[in-house]
């Protein structure tokens, strides 16, 4: 089940102000230290208005910032049962041993993911994908790993996709061609890339389609993608940001697009093996 804080943030949108989006970060990315505070503490340890948390929690649909407060707080226990088993299996582990504390945390973001991302979210993005003629693929930074695989694999499937990476002008020469049977699939992790905005406002203005692969920092990326995939990559941006989260998103679009869309995406598998097959024999 899909965070309810995230499911709300996700249709609030850019109707969020600077300051409120600012809020919002400062709540996901300290969860475990603000959600235990009061409305009035929160807007003074925020350097906010007072009645800011009120507003920001309305804007989201509830009746006010005790019930936004309660929501994550839930969402705080929930990560914490699935950490603390976790931490439980690794206590016996002697000093030194950072391979199964790794793991253990790993499965936890896992489990996290599987809170914060529902699969119908997966079809939709899945579903675009299939139905563009071409794939641009945004990237800047350790993103690009995440990005190179992903790539790959739908060159794999036949789809012709453009690498939007380095400076900001050799985006913009790369977006020239943009149009309304294309989609842009952007993954921008802990804050909002220089060329996010500009790029993002061109992609609406072309009726092209947008998929954002993020981080809890996603929800407050603007302007926003009509579809986003967002999940935690550890507790907080001070701690390990795992990259297994957003690649697990990816393979899971890769899984449900291969599922979905069989006879085009096998069909090009078949025929990549038989041209492997006549570059070995040249």
């Amino acid at each position: 089940m899909a965070s309810d804080v995230l499911t709300r943030l996700g249709v609030a949108g850019e109707r969020l102000s600077d300051a409120e989006q600012r809020m919002v970060t400062a709540l996901l990315d300290r969860k475990h230290e603000l959600a235990l505070l009061s409305g009035p503490q929160l807007a003074e340890r925020l350097a906010v208005h007072g009645a800011a948390p009120t507003r920001l929690a309305q804007k989201l649909g509830y009746k006010g910032y005790p019930e936004l407060r309660s929501a994550l707080q839930k969402d705080i226990f929930r990560t914490q049962d699935a950490a603390h088993r976790m931490r439980r299996s690794v206590e016996s582990v002697t000093e030194g041993d950072y391979l199964p504390a790794l793991i253990a945390s790993e499965i936890a973001a896992l489990q996290g993911l599987a809170e914060a991302v529902a699969q119908t979210d997966i079809d939709r993005a899945a579903d675009t994908i299939a139905g563009a003629r071409r794939i641009f693929v945004f990237a800047q930074g350790h993103a690009q790993a995440v990005a190179h695989f992903l790539s790959r694999r739908l060159d794999r499937f036949g789809m012709a996709t453009i690498a939007l990476q380095g400076r900001r002008r050799d985006i913009a020469e790369r977006l020239v061609g943009l149009g309304p049977q294309d989609v842009v699939i952007a993954l921008a992790f802990r804050r909002q890339p220089s060329a996010f905005a500009p790029m993002m406002a061109h992609v609406r203005r072309t009726g092209a389609a947008s998929i954002l692969i993020s981080d809890l920092a996603g929800v407050t990326m603007s302007p926003a993608a009509d579809i986003l995939l967002a999940a935690p990559r550890g507790r907080s941006h001070s701690e390990f940001q795992t990259p297994t989260v957003p690649l697990a998103i990816v393979s899971a679009v890769l899984l449900t697009l291969a599922a979905r869309h069989e006879a085009e995406t096998i069909g090009a598998l078949e025929r990549l093996t038989g041209l492997f097959a006549e570059f070995e024999d040249q």
